[in-house]
């Protein structure tokens, strides 16, 4: 029930939405200028982002004591993408079915990449975005005192569920094997200091390139906002990406950038408006590039396609 309670949600507000930019649309047409020039950039950043995607979540894995291949960790990221937008994060369970079976990487160590990698995403980008905010636009106002409580907040949280120290429990029963199971992972990780840094680096270059293709939109519709201004809005929009409501938080993340837009002095309807293209671009691109990974994935690995709706057992 909870997933069809998320898709309803997620139909509910892209309807909003749309009805919104409708309201403005004699206004909003005449911004949309993207040039092909324009949207080749973008999707070649938004290769360059896969490719960066692929790279962390080879790294963070070599953490775990695996070796998967590159090529694999780029088809795998793109697929659950495109998978994740189905109910029940196939995606995410299709992800770990895959590396269990090809790469023996346990459900309960697959936890433990997935729960580093959410926060070093959100440690990287509230970081980045906090410094940009701080830095250029200061904390006078109510709408960046917000921002930056925010920024602060998931930054202090990320770093804290990453490295406070938490003890190995030893007992038999099923929710001490579980977190046992969990925690030896975790501990593997937590000791691979330079894995870690290497991993939030380069999250970082993707989280910058976030900020280039907002801006890029942004610049086509003749908006003048401080370049600062893109590196809060990528840090927004990486972040709101995690706000699991809706599928691929897809309208909640427009909502949350058009409001940070009206913090940084433009329209609310203009910031809406960038968002849902900014959306529209990579759902392209899921569609196309995550599509064209899913049915190579589907012919190499059918039996993980079939297992994606069982949820895993952390006891493995």
């Amino acid at each position: 029930m909870a997933k069809w309670i998320k898709n309803i949600l997620g139909v509910i507000a892209i309807v909003f939405l749309l009805w919104y930019l409708s309201k403005h649309w004699e206004k909003l047409k005449v911004l949309i200028k993207l040039s092909p020039a324009d949207l080749v950039i973008i999707y070649v950043i938004s290769f360059w982002g896969a490719l960066n995607n692929a790279y962390v979540i080879q790294r963070l894995l070599h953490a775990l004591r695996i070796k998967p291949h590159f090529w694999d960790m780029f088809m795998l990221q793109n697929a659950s993408v495109l998978l994740n937008y189905a109910p029940a994060k196939v995606g995410t369970v299709f992800q770990a079915n895959f590396l269990k079976c090809h790469y023996r990487l346990s459900y309960a160590h697959f936890a433990t990449f997935f729960v580093y990698l959410t926060l070093l995403m959100t440690a990287a980008a509230s970081a980045i975005g906090l410094v940009a905010l701080v830095g250029f636009y200061g904390v006078g106002g109510y709408e960046t005192r917000a921002l930056c409580a925010a920024f602060s907040g998931v930054l202090v949280c990320s770093i804290f569920f990453a490295f406070v120290p938490l003890p190995i429990p030893t007992g038999s029963h099923k929710l001490s094997v579980i977190l046992r199971n969990f925690l030896t992972g975790r501990r593997y990780v937590v000791c691979e200091k330079r894995t870690l840094f290497v991993c939030a680096v380069f999250l970082v270059v993707n989280f910058v390139l976030v900020s280039i293709r907002l801006g890029i939109i942004y610049n086509s519709m003749g908006q003048n906002i401080h370049l600062a201004g893109y590196l809060i809005l990528g840090a927004i929009g990486q972040v709101a990406m995690f706000a699991s409501i809706t599928p691929g938080s897809l309208g909640i993340r427009e909502l949350i950038l058009g409001a940070a837009a009206v913090a940084l002095g433009a329209p609310l309807e203009v910031g809406v408006l960038a968002a849902m293209i900014d959306r529209a671009i990579s759902l392209s691109w899921t569609f196309v590039i995550g599509g064209i990974c899913t049915i190579w994935l589907w012919h190499k690995s059918p039996t993980e396609f079939r297992q994606a709706k069982k949820a895993p057992s952390l006891e493995n």
